[in-house]
């Protein structure tokens, strides 16, 4: 009889296993003007988290997607993180956002307290990095990796007078600490470091510092309002001297705010392959989920790294095995080394970072990124 009833709860324990589900949160601004990019973040995120429920889930347990709004601060990012901790039991948290919120968020200790993982964060502020936190793992290039490929890309052009605009807050001012790094060890001559207000929009009078400084190349550590705000107003000053921006400034967001002739030519460095064309399986699986998930949203970048981020997490769960928590995934992303079809990703180095891979695409007259 005993045996008898082992078996039967066994049985039942299976049973729940199987209808169980798993819980993935993500906290991040949905209004604002930088809420454009964390909604990308989590459509994109949405979009592979219904491939894999539609595909029976992981292990038989449908993945359900828990999201809250912290309006783009940092104590809130905090609360709402250990809200969703304590009240959802979620295995991970996806796309984080905002680099003054996931500094709050680690020096809170919550994602430790908990023992949590994060997967994906944005932007790519080296202090969210080095040393970061362990239960945070990020999924594409940061700013410095990024700030260098610009300045090595100019600097075999001949272009060695390089100005700078960097956004006045902590990823902005880690940016153009990556910066100074880079110019000393390139051999670069900085005509000027000019600081942009936080999310600042109305930029004439940055572009006028920027002219006199006489530069061949500007620079832009900029967020994504601020860069395309201020391609439209160098550009509306007339001045056509070149500019580079980071991955947080697409091409439809220069276009958005200035006229097509200004955004002509603007190189933008990536930290993904182009969400654009469906050269890779990687973003062919990604245009393929986005049409039948979101169809209403036209695919972008921040699509695209929610979704690697979503793919990401997903694996390390399925490694984690038939009974996952949040500390075996935790353990399995440190082990993770995967080819997602155009984008490798290796955290079996001891470090927090999958991928260092970074591009530089180019607006065209079509006023889409060549890349």
């Amino acid at each position: 009889m005993l045996v008898r009833s082992f078996t039967l709860g066994v049985a039942l324990l299976a049973s729940a296993l199987a209808h169980a589900e798993i819980v993935i949160g993500q906290v991040s601004p949905t209004k604002g003007p930088l809420a454009v990019t964390a909604v990308g973040n989590y459509e994109g995120a949405l979009a592979y988290f219904e491939t894999v429920n539609a595909q029976g889930g992981i292990n038989g347990q449908k993945i359900r997607f828990v999201h809250e709004d912290d309006q783009y601060k940092p104590e809130e990012t905090v609360r709402l993180v250990e809200v969703i901790a304590e009240r959802d039991k979620p295995l991970a948290f996806v796309n984080l956002f905002g680099s003054a919120n996931v500094l709050a968020l680690q020096s809170s200790k919550v994602l430790e307290r908990f023992k949590i993982p994060a997967i994906g964060a944005t932007p790519g502020a080296e202090g969210m990095r080095t040393p970061g936190s362990p239960w945070i793992f990020h999924v594409h290039a940061g700013d410095r990796a990024q700030i260098r490929h610009i300045l090595q890309h100019l600097t075999t052009m001949g272009i060695t007078r390089i100005a700078t605009a960097y956004q006045d807050n902590p990823m902005g001012k880690s940016g153009l600490a990556h910066f100074d790094e880079a110019v000393g060890e390139l051999k670069v001559d900085v005509a000027g470091r000019v600081a942009v207000p936080p999310v600042g929009e109305q930029l004439a009078a940055t572009a006028k510092k920027l002219q006199a400084t006489g530069a061949q190349a500007y620079v832009m550590i900029l967020v994504r309002n601020s860069g395309a705000a201020l391609v439209r107003d160098v550009r509306a000053g007339g001045d056509r001297t070149p500019m580079y921006a980071m991955s947080y400034v697409p091409a439809e967001a220069i276009l958005e705010k200035a006229p097509l002739e200004s955004a002509v030519g603007v190189g933008l460095a990536q930290v993904m392959p182009s969400a654009f064309a469906e050269k890779s399986s990687l973003t062919r699986d990604f245009h393929a989920a986005m049409r039948k998930y979101v169809p209403k949203s036209e695919p972008s970048n921040p699509h695209l790294t929610g979704y690697v981020a979503a793919r990401v997490a997903v694996e390390a769960i399925r490694k984690a095995g038939p009974a996952p928590t949040p500390e075996k995934v935790a353990a399995a992303m440190r082990q993770l080394k995967i080819d997602l079809g155009g984008l490798p990703e290796d955290f079996t180095n001891g470090g927090n970072v999958g991928t260092q891979w970074v591009d530089i695409g180019v607006v065209d007259r079509r006023g889409q990124l060549l890349q």
